[in-house]
């Protein structure tokens, strides 16, 4: 008779420790869902002039179908940073430079900051997004770019999309070497990049002004992708494309960053 309830007993403690264990499960599953941010995407005319207010340099946007984010986004450029006290300034989330192409060398470079950048944005509880600065020529190149982006997030968590982010590098005394590559080069590599990261498990978004999204991209190919709008105004961004974060100024002052920095509005979905 001890030994059966012993037996019992033993049942009993097994089913009620897989309860418990499933619970926590299911707790900690929700917990991770809270933090993630969908990437929406915005069209004209549904952002509208009158719902953009500017809380001393900080924009925010909010009407009966969106919200939005106040953000930054860093690179070594704006040396150390006090992510505390930018946090306290109010930035709710922030993408960081998480590597680049030489523009002549073609080599890949880790930025300099960016590991201190992740550890200390992520301790004060600011949402994180990275970009890398691409000059890839080639496909392949583009391909490298992201593999290398995936290899320095081994272990790493991230809130938001991984970026692409081409741009001219202008030089005195070299050529920059994705100087002369074509509008059809320059649409199929970032299309690689953004693909790579997708097969990866990430989101993947293209970070442009007015000059790339209209003459180096065919926007009809990338379509699929929300864009990282770049356009230094005081007007809502009128594009037909999908806005995903307006980049608004590259001249914004903030406690505890002793360079300028870009201020961000990411437009979010109610």
């Amino acid at each position: 008779m001890l030994k059966k309830i012993s037996v019992i007993h033993i049942i009993l403690a097994v089913m009620l420790s897989m309860t418990l264990f499933l619970s926590i499960i299911r707790s900690c599953s929700r917990k991770g869902e809270e933090i993630e941010i969908p990437v929406e995407t915005v069209h004209e005319p549904q952002i509208k002039q009158e719902y953009l207010t500017d809380d001393n340099g900080h924009y925010r946007y909010e009407d009966d179908t969106y919200t939005s984010m106040f953000g930054i986004d860093v690179a070594e450029f704006q040396d150390v940073i006090d992510w505390k006290k930018v946090k306290d300034a109010g930035v709710e989330f922030a993408y960081m430079r998480l590597g680049r192409r030489g523009a002549t060398t073609g080599l890949l470079y880790i930025d300099d900051n960016f590991e201190q950048n992740y550890a200390n944005a992520r301790k004060n509880g600011i949402k994180i997004g990275v970009y890398f600065f691409s000059q890839a020529t080639t496909v392949d190149e583009a391909k490298e770019e992201a593999r290398f982006v995936l290899e320095n997030l081994r272990r790493k968590k991230i809130d938001l999309p991984i970026a692409y982010d081409l741009e001219e590098v202008y030089l005195t005394d070299e050529t920059p070497r994705i100087e002369g590559i074509s509008k059809e080069a320059f649409t199929e590599n970032a299309l690689a990049f953004c693909k790579e990261i997708e097969k990866a498990g990430y989101k993947a978004v293209i970070y442009a002004n007015q000059y790339w999204l209209q003459d180096v991209y065919d926007m009809d190919i990338l379509s699929d992708y929300p864009i990282w709008f770049a356009m230094y105004d005081d007007d809502i961004p009128a594009i037909e494309l999908p806005i995903y974060i307006w980049q608004y100024t590259n001249e914004g002052k903030m406690d505890g960053i002793k360079e300028n920095v870009d201020f961000d509005i990411m437009f979010i979905e109610k």
